[in-house]
């Protein structure tokens, strides 16, 4: 049974308690006198400044971009499990013997999508079920073609649309940052993080407020990125099988 993630409230809590720690740490120890370091910063906060507009820059760039890539995943979902409402609406019109072969298929899709089939595309895993209910209904569309070629050509437009958003829904799954500039994203997340406990204030609280907001803020946008890069993961935000599982409940309703 795969670990319930870890809630962004949860993440949160636990970040600033550890960073609460190290500001103590730094400002109590007396081997190194934090004090004195702040009372002489000279070019060090315009430095880190530039820092930060790096950081902000780049964090900037990577969430318009996984942003969009997010709402084209979440369309081609939609898109896919309407296409396949669509396909079922319509195979309640055919004859029976072709009817309940879609019927089928289409629920065996559904059952496994709502099921496994987003984590098997998280790791790029090939779904035998939904291989073979595919194989079902290209089998049913090309008996039912030496009958009927209007009902077929009606049909395979429906399927087709199905295999297109499918697709795409696995083009945007696998889009992921570059590691080299996921790495680097982590890097600089870790310098403004680490760094602005070295840019102070005389008022020690007004030095924690400062520093903990300033780290927290590059916290937070870093796990927004980091889960947005992995949407059929299970995390703060990911994609969910609940459009799924809502149309076979739906159907198998009907069907009864």
């Amino acid at each position: 049974m795969a670990k319930k993630p870890i809630s962004f409230a949860l993440k949160t809590i636990i970040f600033l308690l550890s960073f609460s720690f190290f500001f103590y740490w730094l400002h109590m120890n007396g081997r190194f006198n934090i004090r004195s370091v702040l009372a002489d910063l000279g070019g060090i906060p315009w430095l880190y400044s530039s820092l930060v507009t790096l950081f902000s820059v780049l964090a900037g760039f990577i969430i318009q971009k996984e942003w969009e890539n997010w709402n084209n995943l979440l369309d081609s979902v939609k898109s896919e499990v309407n296409a396949l409402r669509e396909l079922w609406i319509w195979s309640r019109h055919l004859p029976e013997q072709y009817r309940d072969v879609f019927d089928r298929g289409v629920k065996k899709y559904l059952k496994e999508m709502s099921a496994t089939g987003l984590d098997k595309s998280a790791r790029k895993e090939i779904s035998s079920e939904i291989e073979d209910s595919f194989t079902e209904l290209q089998e049913a569309m090309f008996a039912m073609s030496k009958q009927d070629q209007g009902l077929m050509t009606s049909t395979f437009s429906l399927f087709s649309k199905i295999l297109e958003c499918r697709t795409n829904r696995l083009r945007y799954s696998a889009h992921h940052i570059p590691e080299s500039l996921h790495k680097s994203l982590f890097f600089i997340t870790f310098l403004v993080i680490a760094l602005c406990l070295f840019i102070g204030i005389k008022n020690i609280t007004l030095d924690y407020i400062f520093t903990a907001s300033v780290s927290l803020v590059a916290y937070v946008i870093y796990i927004v990125i980091d889960d947005l890069d992995h949407p059929l993961t299970p995390g703060n935000w990911h994609i969910t099988t609940n459009d799924y599982g809502n149309l076979l409940g739906q159907i198998s309703i009907k069907r009864k």
